[in-house]
């Protein structure tokens, strides 16, 4: 009966510190926060990094449980074997664990794979992220060491193994911006129809998060004018830009009003840096 109070007790202990530590690594950093605290309009760096801190705290927490729980097998298997007094029923205890552990080797693979994620920072709780191989894409509820918790635009709760995610898109907005450009023949009329479909259109998180709005005008010629127009969508609605607004305009145009597109791209600040840096290095390397 005292072994086994022990051994619950022991649990409970470990049940206690996993529940503490998420606790006490979110005020360590909320105060660590508070005293490197700058300044900043920059609300999508304050994102970032309200992102990571909940990955760090999701971290902690789950590490420290996994060390709270084998303490407590490690112990208990030491008591159940002869008590804490001796030193040599602990060390076989021991022994036996890590043999266990190398059974398991599918939890060390995600234990493994998860924790070089967490440290190469390829996506934080929060982020919308797309795994290619598995087709599954969503938003990070929650990540630990062994798995990610996915949920979907539909509402699904994903659990997935980190051993189990070769690759990941992350979309660091959350969003998908686009510009759909179009050319017409007549511009107030042009103004007038994007809008009344402007209008037409559902908003809210989980549709067009920005309606389409007038982006550029560019006069071609004499009754020719290009419209370019700029909406944001939730991942996974594309289809609400690429197909039904296009499908829209083109329904309540008048007639010859459109002479060309909708034509739909995406876009995306960061790959437009990164493609016009690579473009100059090329033409600097061709130069040479």
């Amino acid at each position: 009966m005292h072994s086994t109070l022990i051994i619950v007790l022991l649990f409970a202990a470990a049940w206690a510190v996993s529940r503490l530590s998420a606790f006490v690594a979110r005020k360590a950093l909320a105060r660590q926060d508070r005293r490197h605290y700058a300044p900043s309009g920059d609300l999508r760096a304050k994102i970032v990094e309200l992102k990571r801190r909940e990955t760090t705290v999701a971290v902690i927490r789950t590490g420290i449980a996994y060390i709270a729980f084998a303490a407590a097998l490690v112990l208990t298997a030491a008591q159940l074997t002869g008590g804490f007094s001796r030193l040599t029923t602990v060390a076989g205890a021991s022994f036996i664990l890590i043999l266990v552990g190398f059974s398991a080797q599918r939890m060390l693979m995600d234990i493994i794979a998860g924790f070089n994620m967490f440290v190469e920072r390829w996506y934080s709780v929060g982020d919308t992220i797309a795994i290619p191989m598995l087709e599954v894409q969503g938003i990070v509820e929650d990540l630990s060491l062994r798995r990610t918790k996915l949920r979907s635009l539909d509402g699904e709760v994903i659990n997935i193994h980190n051993s189990q995610i070769p690759a990941v898109r992350v979309l660091p907005g959350g969003v998908k911006e686009f510009d759909v450009e179009l050319v017409a023949s007549d511009r107030d009329a042009a103004e007038r129809l994007l809008l009344d479909v402007a209008e037409m259109l559902p908003e809210g998180p989980t549709t067009f998060v920005q309606r389409p709005h007038l982006q550029q005008i560019d006069d071609l010629a004499p009754g020719l004018v290009r419209l370019r127009m700029r909406t944001t969508v939730a991942p996974g609605r594309e289809w609400l830009v690429n197909g039904f607004y296009t499908d829209l305009l083109k329904e309540r145009a008048e007639k010859h009003l459109i002479v060309h597109g909708p034509v739909v791209h995406t876009v995306d600040e960061g790959a437009t840096r990164s493609f016009a840096r690579a473009s100059a290095a090329t033409r600097w390397a061709g130069a040479r």
